[in-house]
């Protein structure tokens, strides 16, 4: 696919939400990474790996840099253990090279100052403890990432599509995005429908009309 057949999945994976792909496939989907902040639309974006291998942590901000805008930065920061990599700082950073969001397979820190600023961030958890200057060796840009839940084993590849929601976050290759689209449009529809009515029905004091008809 080029670069404007991407951008139109990107775009059309915006108007779906995480559980109607979780309907349809688990694949992709990274079970214990939450968001730190609500989030009342779908986020997506193309992926930006980065492989943290050591408490250095300098390669984040050469990704920062290197980031395209609308972009989506995946840290894997699970070496690290309780320490957070992502905090508030660099939430700045990111919202000023316009990311779409951030996803850390580890610990963030800062969740008030994150909250306040807005900007979607999704994590494994929250932590105290954090990481500081380092001459340990720094870690990778653009590697693939190996993400382990129980048995589930998923590898994110830069360049892949990440979705995320309230809900949570799915990571799904380009071609598996693309597979997935039509099913998800028709399930995102009819459920949409279905809801719609039932809502009407409730706001309007009409379920035993809706239900008996």
């Amino acid at each position: 696919m080029n670069d404007i057949d991407i951008r139109e999945l990107i775009d059309s994976y915006k108007e779906i939400g995480t559980s109607t792909i979780g309907h349809l496939t688990g694949k992709g989907y990274l079970p214990d990474i939450k968001p730190l902040n609500p989030c009342a639309n779908t986020i997506v974006g193309r992926v930006l790996t980065v492989q943290l291998t050591s408490d250095n942590t300098d390669v984040i901000n050469q990704a920062l840099i290197q980031v395209a805008p609308n972009d989506v930065l995946c840290i894997d920061a699970q070496i690290l253990g309780v320490k957070a990599c992502w905090g508030a700082l660099r939430t700045c950073a990111a919202i000023y090279e316009k990311l779409s969001a951030v996803i850390v397979i580890g610990q963030a820190t800062d969740s008030l100052q994150i909250q306040q600023l807005g900007f979607p961030v999704f994590a494994q958890g929250i932590s105290a403890v954090t990481t500081f200057k380092s001459n340990e060796a720094q870690g990778t840009l653009a590697p693939d990432i190996c993400y382990r839940f129980g048995k589930q084993a998923t590898t994110i590849h830069s360049g892949d599509i990440a979705i995320m929601d309230n809900d949570g976050v799915f990571i799904l290759s380009v071609d598996v995005a693309q597979q997935l689209l039509s099913d998800c449009q028709k399930k995102h529809k009819e459920d949409e429908m279905k809801f719609q009515r039932f809502f009407e029905a409730y706001r309007n004091n009409e379920l035993d009309k809706l239900f008996n008809d």
